[in-house]
C-alpha cells in the first residue's frame, strides 16, 4: 500500500488515504468513477481559467483555458490553447498549463494538483494529467459541448478514461458550464 495526501476542501486541507499499488499479473478491475463535489475555491480558480480562455479568444486562439493549483493551494499556472499560434496540435490549454506548472516547480510531477479546465479534457490532456500525477480535474463544458461548436473531439469521457485507465482521479464535471459555453459562443461569433 502507498500513502498520499489529497485536498478534500479549501486551500491546503488534506486527508490521508491509502491506495493499493497494482502488482504485476493483476487483472485490471474496472471500478466505476464517482464524481467528486466542488470545494470552496473551485469557482475562483475556474474563473481564472475562463478569463485566460477569453484572453486566448481575443488573441485568435480557440476557446480553451486551464489553471493548475497545487495540493497546498498554490496557483501554479493559468494558460490558454495556443494550437493556432504555435502550429502545434498538442498545445492544448491543459498541456500548456502542465508544462508551465512543471517548469515552475522544476519537476515533472505536480503531485496532488487540481486542473481546472474550461472544457472536459480530451484523452491527450487527461493522460498528460495522469502522467503528471494530478489528483483532481474540475471541468466546465463537456466534450459534447465542444463538438456542437465544431471541434473534432474523441467521444471518450474523462469518466471512461479514469475508469479504464485505473487513474483514480477525482472528477468534478460541468462546474460553471454555462460560463464556458458562453465563451464557445463568443468564439463562434468572432469566426463569422
Amino acid at each position: 500500500m502507498t500513502e498520499a495526501s489529497r485536498p478534500v476542501s479549501g486551500r491546503g486541507s488534506t486527508q490521508n488515504f491509502t491506495h493499493p499499488s497494482p502488482r504485476r499479473g493483476d487483472t485490471p478491475r474496472l471500478a466505476s468513477c464517482a464524481y467528486a463535489e466542488p470545494v470552496q475555491d473551485d469557482a475562483y480558480y475556474m474563473q481564472l481559467a475562463l478569463d485566460r480562455c477569453r484572453e486566448g479568444i481575443e488573441n485568435g486562439q480557440s476557446p480553451f483555458g486551464a489553471a493548475i493549483v497545487s495540493a497546498d493551494g498554490e496557483l501554479l499556472a493559468v494558460e490558454h490553447n495556443t494550437c493556432r499560434a504555435d502550429h502545434d496540435p498538442t498545445a492544448h490549454a491543459e498541456v500548456q498549463a502542465i508544462r508551465a506548472a512543471c517548469q515552475k516547480l522544476q519537476h515533472r510531477y505536480i503531485d496532488g494538483a487540481t486542473v481546472y479546465a474550461t472544457t472536459e479534457p480530451c484523452p491527450m490532456c487527461f493522460t498528460a494529467s495522469h502522467w503528471a500525477s494530478v489528483k483532481r480535474i474540475v471541468y466546465a463544458a463537456s466534450i459534447a459541448d465542444a463538438a456542437r461548436f465544431g471541434f473534432r473531439q474523441l467521444e471518450i469521457s474523462t469518466e471512461q478514461l479514469n475508469t479504464l485507465g485505473r487513474a483514480d482521479m477525482e472528477i468534478v464535471p460541468h462546474f460553471m458550464r454555462a460560463e464556458s459555453v458562453a465563451l464557445f459562443e463568443l468564439w463562434r461569433d468572432k469566426q463569422a
